[in-house]
């Protein structure tokens, strides 16, 4: 069985130099699945839940540096009556250490504010910057 496998593993290491040689010779950057950039790794991840329209999915993935949006989002979409443009407006560029769910959820639980005051409150803190410089700084 052990002289089937290294064959297996000649093989597969092979094709894999063969893949990055061509790649490389087309001029095209050579990107595994694991090194897929952010902003899709976060649509897919908001396609995959099921909720959300691909207009909606990269709007919400715009500038991502994680599937954080997305997890966010669906969360929302989930867990409380927040309409799609307020989850979109909570959610979009949501970061790891950003937790604008749960913010949202217990904000909700534990006072009387009403959603758009929520949504202000807990949205990332990139999104107000934005207000202020929407051209960039």
């Amino acid at each position: 069985m052990a002289p089937r496998d290294s064959r297996w593993q000649r093989l597969r290491s092979a094709s894999g130099w063969v893949s990055l040689g061509s790649a490389l010779v087309l001029g095209v950057p050579a990107v595994s699945r694991a090194e897929e950039p952010p902003q899709l790794s976060c649509f897919e991840a908001a396609r995959q839940g099921g909720l959300v329209s691909d207009t909606t999915a990269s709007q919400l993935c715009q500038g991502a540096s994680s599937e954080a949006p997305a997890r966010c989002f669906l969360r929302v979409q989930h867990q409380s009556f927040l309409d799609e443009p307020q989850s979109l407006q909570l959610c979009q560029y949501a970061s790891p250490r950003d937790d604008p769910a749960s913010c949202y959820l217990r904000t909700k639980a534990q006072t009387f504010l009403d959603e758009a005051r929520i949504v202000q409150l807990c949205q990332p803190p990139v999104t107000q910057l934005l207000q202020h410089f929407p051209y960039g700084p």
